[in-house]
């Protein structure tokens, strides 16, 4: 939480794994032991695969945290991609 009690950014350039820990859905070893999977599998020429899918496949994260995780890590000031009004849109 920051000062005035609203939730904490992600600050610049933190990543999926140190957010999911600061917010407590995980914990550091199981961080850890989902990049050593994820480097493991890019060894062994499969397609990269995300951190916040190998914490959801193995039932370390829920699906509410991981989009919580994601939201955070948006850059601050960017807007999502459905953030212009259906009328801008082209």
């Amino acid at each position: 939480m920051s000062r005035d009690g609203r939730p904490a950014k992600a600050s610049a350039g933190e990543r999926f794994g140190q957010i999911a820990i600061r917010k407590g859905f995980v914990s550091r070893q199981q961080v850890e032991e989902a990049l050593a999977f994820q480097k493991e599998l890019a060894l062994q020429g499969h397609p990269h695969k995300l951190i916040g899918m190998i914490l959801l496949e193995r039932g370390a994260l829920g699906t509410t945290e991981l989009i919580e995780v994601l939201r955070d890590l948006r850059a601050p000031g960017v807007p999502g991609r459905d953030a212009r009004p259906l009328s801008s849109r082209r």
